[in-house]
């Protein structure tokens, strides 16, 4: 029997386990644990958690995507005072390919071929020093956004300023400004081409310039002519869409035909843990027909974005592992 691997995340590990038990029962086989300490600035919005991973039954007597070193003692032991490890069970740590994706072992090499040949020329590693992001109302922009600005801020030392025509939303300035003051980041509002212009301007000394703008319903012609003048007045380098992966193929046709002759460089695909199928993310690149910029998989900043390579995109998407970690 195959094992189905489920995530569990708490503040410690005893609660982590209390869950482990209280979801799959006694009988649970706990796979690996991994814990997260924020670090520098992060330690402002995020606090310690680990991560308990788990599933019914034994594993499978064949070769799986776990391999078999024994977990800390201090986690066996831990297990066991609650009731989820039997004695004597077998407890195997993934690699950490596997903390990120459970595959069958069933699935063909070919067919992973197959999609890597495909995706190879599909996915873009190029970043700009302006890039703007781009589309429907509800496909995580702001949130995507700060993700981005914490791997250049945070991660790289960059600096980075931040800009957002979003005046249409409530709250959705407020949102900017949040992450850009937690990250020690400058702001700008433009609300119209020449505040654009202006505030790329004022942002010039920065290694990178995000912009963030509003949702817009696109089957509205002045909505589109508005978002087309606030590009021009930015001259980003890449403009980058931003789509869920929770959107249908005629949605997203019906979308690429507004686009049809407009400035989008790359597709930057959102809510893929809250997708029915990776397969969606095929479906995008094929109606779109635009590179892959990256993934987001999950609300947390800055974490939950993913920039896959090829072989590793294709193993996910023909394996159908449908959450995956940054």
């Amino acid at each position: 029997m195959t094992t189905n691997v489920e995530r569990f995340r708490a503040p410690d590990m005893t609660s982590a386990l209390m869950q482990v038990r209280q979801a799959l029962g006694p009988d649970a086989l706990i796979i690996g644990t991994r814990s997260y300490q924020p670090a520098g600035i992060r330690k402002l919005w995020e606090r310690p958690y680990v991560e308990v991973f788990a599933g019914r039954g034994a594993p499978s007597a064949s070769p799986a995507s776990v391999t078999a070193p024994t977990l800390s003692a201090p986690t066996v032991a831990g297990a066991q005072a609650v009731g989820v490890v039997p004695a004597g069970a077998p407890v195997a740590v993934p690699t950490a390919a596997a903390t990120r994706e459970v595959f069958s072992a069933s699935t063909s090499d070919a067919a992973v071929d197959e999609y890597e040949r495909w995706l190879q020329p599909r996915l873009s590693r190029f970043e700009p020093r302006s890039l703007a992001l781009v589309g429907p109302t509800g496909g995580g922009k702001t949130t995507t956004l700060a993700k981005l600005a914490a791997r250049y801020a945070l991660d790289r030392g960059e600096r980075v300023g931040l800009v957002t025509t979003d005046t249409y939303r409530i709250g959705a300035v407020h949102h900017l400004q949040t992450y850009a003051e937690i990250m020690g980041l400058p702001w700008k509002v433009a609300q119209d081409p020449p505040a654009m212009r202006e505030a790329v301007a004022s942002l010039a000394y920065c290694d990178r310039i995000l912009i963030d703008t509003s949702g817009r319903n696109f089957r509205r012609e002045e909505a589109r002519r508005e978002l087309l003048a606030l590009l021009a007045a930015a001259n980003p380098e890449s403009v980058e869409l931003v789509l869920s992966l929770t959107t249908g193929k005629e949605e997203m046709e019906e979308l690429a035909g507004y686009f049809q002759e407009g400035p989008l460089t790359r597709v930057l695909l959102t809510k893929l843990d809250e997708a029915s199928s990776i397969k969606k993310l095929v479906t995008a690149l094929k109606v779109f027909e635009l590179p892959l910029f990256a993934v987001t998989n999950g609300q947390m900043v800055p974490d939950d974005i993913w920039f896959p390579g090829a072989r590793q995109l294709a193993q996910a998407i023909a394996r159908e592992a449908v959450t995956v970690d940054a």
